[in-house]
């Protein structure tokens, strides 16, 4: 399946699969992955970030990080083919107002770009979720690692959700990337066909 100059927003806390299925539609659509690691590892990694809630991460930090976002956004706005295709992914946070402005920030792109826009919040049970925050991979990507904050980000963390005629949310707890992928890429195409949009499941 070829995307045509959409933008696909997956949202989630950490090691629901952003990455990894992001990664999924980029490899059946050709669409380019923006995931948040690209716009944060410039300033994770000269900082020393290890992937932990313990941290010290330095206060004015993430001002430096929204620069790089908002020059992303302009190369993709300015310079990018008026057909190109891009899959997003964030964490964000509902009582964070910087999160929210993130979130519209791509939305307007979407709108800048005349593209089609899908908001896709991803879900996944702790279990799982502490099986992929194992793998070295993501140690190596300086994501989040910490297996202790596991259960504050699926009980006490508000992740932000703005309501969109074309949000999807679904469960990767115990499907395989590539078939989450598709079924946001059905999601995708039932929207474009004008079906009903369905709001939520489990692939």
């Amino acid at each position: 399946m070829k995307l045509r100059n959409t933008i696909i927003y997956l949202i989630g806390i950490p090691a629901v699969g952003k990455y990894t299925v992001a990664g999924e539609i980029g490899r059946l659509t050709g669409a380019k992955v923006v995931d948040n690691q690209l716009i944060n590892t410039p300033v994770f990694s000269v900082i020393g970030y290890d992937g932990t809630d313990a941290f010290p991460f330095p206060k004015g930090a993430w001002a430096h990080i929204e620069k790089i976002q908002r020059s992303v956004l302009a190369v993709i706005r300015d310079c990018c083919p008026p057909d190109a295709s891009f899959v997003f992914t964030n964490v964000l946070d509902a009582n964070a107002p910087g999160d929210k402005a993130w979130f519209r920030r791509i939305e307007r792109l979407a709108k800048q770009r005349k593209a089609a826009f899908f908001p896709v919040w991803l879900t996944c049970d702790a279990d799982i979720i502490r099986q992929r925050k194992n793998m070295p991979e993501r140690r190596a990507r300086l994501k989040d690692i910490d297996l202790t904050t596991i259960s504050w980000w699926l009980n006490e963390f508000e992740i932000l959700k703005v309501p969109h005629p074309n949000a999807l949310t679904l469960d990767t707890s115990h499907c395989e990337p590539e078939q989450i992928a598709q079924r946001i890429l059905e999601h995708v195409q039932g929207i474009g066909r004008g079906s009903r949009p369905a709001t939520q499941g489990r692939a």
